[in-house]
Order: structure tokens, then C-alpha cells, then sequence
């Protein structure tokens, strides 16, 4: 899986939900404002999702296996602490783990 342009209006759209929650900081805030619109799994989706069906990945499981990097999204997207490279590498390792395959190359 390629590393796909780095959508930098999905990362401003995360940006300005979090802005609307001001006065609210914690961890519900900030996993809302990464997961709003289901935007970054779609754009994903799109991007990957003839390999991901390859693997066995279906869009529910899809789904899951970002759940489990929502820390991560929120480096990226937050708190720019992750690049936008490492935030994929992170994915794509997840995705590889979960897939049918079972983490074979």
C-alpha cells in the first residue's frame, strides 16, 4: 500500500471540530474531532481499497483496525507529533496484522 497524498483538509477540518469543542480537553474531544464525518477512513477507503479487499479487509474491519490507531490519527492530526508517513507506516503495519494473510509480504 502506497503512502497516499497527505490529505491536509481533512487534517483542517479536524482542526476546526476540536476548535468547536473549545473548553472541552480530554480524550473524548480529541478522538471526536479525528473521527468526525468518518473523513480520513474514507479517504483511506478510497485509496486502498482494492488491496484491502485483496487482504481480506472489508470496510467494518477496515473501520476496527483504524480504531486502534485513533492515538495515533490524533498525533497527526492534532498535535502534529507524527508525520504523515509514519501515521501510514503505523496503519499499513495494522492492516497487515489483522488481513487474512496474516502478516505475510
Amino acid at each position: 500500500m502506497k503512502v497516499p497524498r497527505e490529505p491536509e483538509e481533512i487534517k483542517a477540518l479536524m482542526h476546526s471540530v476540536r476548535e468547536g469543542l473549545r473548553g472541552v480537553d480530554d480524550i473524548d474531544s480529541d478522538s471526536l474531532a479525528v473521527w468526525s464525518f468518518n473523513m480520513l477512513p474514507k479517504y483511506l477507503w478510497e485509496c486502498w481499497k482494492g488491496e484491502l479487499k485483496e487482504k481480506g479487509i472489508t470496510w467494518q474491519k477496515f473501520l476496527r483496525v483504524l480504531k486502534l490507531r485513533t492515538i495515533d490519527i490524533i498525533e497527526w492530526g492534532l498535535y502534529g507529533r507524527l508525520s504523515w508517513g509514519e501515521l501510514v507506516e503505523r496503519i499499513r503495519r495494522t492492516v497487515e496484522t489483522y488481513s487474512e494473510r496474516g502478516g505475510e509480504k
